[in-house]
């Protein structure tokens, strides 16, 4: 089985995080779950920055030409310009 999907790598380190709240593991149970969690909070940052990079609205120009516009999570609207 390949690397996880963003959710699933999510839903993993909730899981994880939620174990190592509850204080109850052994020492070395913990650190497992604690360099698993460093390796799934890593995934997903790097999920997410690869979204962001991907995310962007093409608009155009009063000129009527296509220029490629960083997304705006703000403009929940649609395109500014």
């Amino acid at each position: 089985m390949g690397e996880p999907t963003f959710e699933e790598a999510l839903s993993q380190l909730e899981a994880l995080v939620a174990r190592l709240e509850a204080g109850d593991l052994p020492l070395e149970e913990a650190l497992r779950a604690f360099e698993e969690g460093v390796r799934l909070t890593r995934l997903c940052a790097a999920r997410l920055e690869d979204a962001e990079r991907r995310v962007h609205l093409l608009t155009r120009t009063p000129e009527g030409t296509e220029q490629e516009v960083p997304f705006d999570p703000g403009n929940e609207g649609g395109v500014h310009g």
